[in-house]
């Protein structure tokens, strides 16, 4: 009988792409529990994280901003009469 090498004996250990995760709740839960770990273990990453969420937030402000100042759509009018009474003499 041959020895088995090593490499050979060693498990191959839990694999992400393995891991059924479905939308939702507990997808959520998983993803902020990955992002927690990556989070707390790597310290490069707690500034890369913080860059993104403070971009992202930024990005949103203006996007929010722009829709704003911009003129209603064609749609936004139609969706600002739903309700509205007019006056017929």
């Amino acid at each position: 009988m041959r020895p088995q090498s090593n490499e050979s004996r060693r498990h191959p250990g839990i694999t992400f792409h393995k891991m059924p995760v479905a939308a939702g709740f507990m997808g959520f839960v998983f993803v902020a529990g990955i992002v927690a770990i990556a989070f707390l273990g790597l310290p490069v990453s707690k500034w890369f994280v913080l860059v993104s969420v403070g971009g992202g937030i930024g990005v949103f402000g203006i996007i929010r901003l722009l829709h704003r100042l911009g003129p209603p759509t064609e749609e936004e009018e139609l969706q600002l009469n739903v309700g509205r009474q007019t006056r017929q003499p």
